[in-house]
């Protein structure tokens, strides 16, 4: 940026500085809509003639069992009830795993398009992690498998975050249902992540009538979250035993399960050995952490450094909006990081792998971009940002 340009924005008026950030902002949203189809176009070659079969392991197993050729390899449960749902919807007939991948792409990206409209304008930064969620998406996401199931589930939530209703009990009791619902027929731990939700929304609603939020109260929080873990495994010993013990003894029968699946080289098992609740709360905290910054994931080769940015770029957006509950002062964003963390602090008991973990993170994008693309994530990197903002702060 010239001399020349610097000296017009610091001689404009307020509204003159406000009229060019919004221009730039439009400019940047109409950059990022136009970035989305190519991305989904590439995302899809490498899904057709790049990527190894071993990573659609899955994806390939539920399209046998859609057609009714799976045989031995044809899994009950979760896995039958999306069979069934993909072969009831299957009116044109689809019968190869790109097929659904190109149809649900251009289906669900069409979804993500209208989300972004909706949503403030993206900065740089916001613009390259968008951008690389579509991909992975694309990839991973919208094709044959139970991963579009969970994004259709939280698509619903977002419905309910965007509603008009200014109660936002009468929204987070919706979006508990939402996932409640998903607990009855589909996977039956989000029951647990409903309940969590819920916690969540009690705790912070609490901090956030503060006025400041130091490191102190950060640390209760934290405190307080896994204390809502503790608790609830204490209750489900209590009243649930059979489901309790096998939460206990879930990672250690995760290496046996997935034997020599892709998605054994990436394990997240137990650091600490033994079963009794106080390891299973310290293998837990330092799960979250693992999978939070998965720092063993990116030094398992270049292949995975996109998924450990992915990541961090997640738990950052996640962390700043946590220490600025107390500022925000919208209510579906509030929500939204209410229902994230509650998915997140689920998730870090069920997740048995780093690939299952950024597949079914990148899944909760309805929800997941309202984090990511807002006014409190904003960071600018131009000389020309920096002088806008600075403009309108002062």
């Amino acid at each position: 940026m010239n001399v020349d340009a610097i000296a017009n924005i610091r001689h404009m008026t307020r509204k003159e500085r406000r009229q060019r950030r919004l221009a730039l902002e439009l400019r940047n949203k109409n950059t990022l809509l136009a970035l989305i189809v190519p991305v989904m176009i590439a995302a899809k070659i490498m899904v057709a003639y790049v990527l190894p079969d071993k990573y659609f392991y899955d994806n390939n197993r539920m399209l046998r069992m859609m057609l009714g050729t799976a045989g031995d390899i044809a899994w009950s449960g979760s896995y039958e009830i999306a069979a069934d749902l993909f072969r009831s919807i299957n009116f044109a007939g689809l019968e190869t795993m790109v097929d659904w991948s190109i149809c649900l792409g251009i289906v669900f990206t069409t979804l993500v398009v209208f989300m972004i409209l909706r949503a403030d304008a993206p900065d740089f930064l916001q613009s390259l992690f968008i951008l690389a969620t579509v991909g992975l998406l694309n990839i991973y996401i919208f094709t044959i498998g139970k991963d579009i199931i969970q994004f259709a589930f939280f698509l619903a939530v977002y419905v309910v975050l965007v509603l008009p209703v200014d109660n936002s009990l009468i929204k987070v009791l919706l979006s508990c249902g939402v996932l409640y619902y998903e607990s009855t027929f589909f996977r039956a731990y989000y029951v647990m992540i409903a309940a969590l939700i819920f916690a969540v929304y009690v705790i912070l609603e609490f901090f956030r009538t503060r006025r400041q939020l130091g490191f102190v109260s950060m640390t209760i929080i934290v405190l307080l979250l896994i204390a809502t873990i503790y608790a609830m495994m204490v209750t489900a010993q209590t009243i649930m035993p059979d489901e309790y013990q096998q939460i206990m003894d879930l990672r250690a029968g995760y290496d046996i399960a997935f034997g020599d699946s892709a998605d054994s080289a990436t394990l997240i098992l137990n650091v600490i050995p033994g079963e009794n609740l106080p390891i299973f709360m310290v293998n837990y905290v330092i799960n979250a952490f693992r999978m939070m910054i998965p720092i063993e994931l990116a030094m398992r080769g270049a292949f995975y450094l996109p998924f450990f940015a992915f990541q961090c770029m997640v738990t950052a957006y996640m962390v700043n909006l946590l220490r600025q509950i107390n500022n925000i002062n919208e209510p579906t964003l509030f929500l939204a990081l209410c229902v994230f963390l509650g998915y997140a602090l689920g998730s870090f008991i069920f997740e048995p792998d780093f690939g299952s973990w950024t597949r079914h993170e990148a899944a909760t994008f309805p929800v997941l971009h309202l984090l990511v693309l807002n006014q409190y994530q904003k960071v600018p990197l131009t000389q020309e940002e920096r002088l806008l903002v600075k403009g309108l702060d002062s």
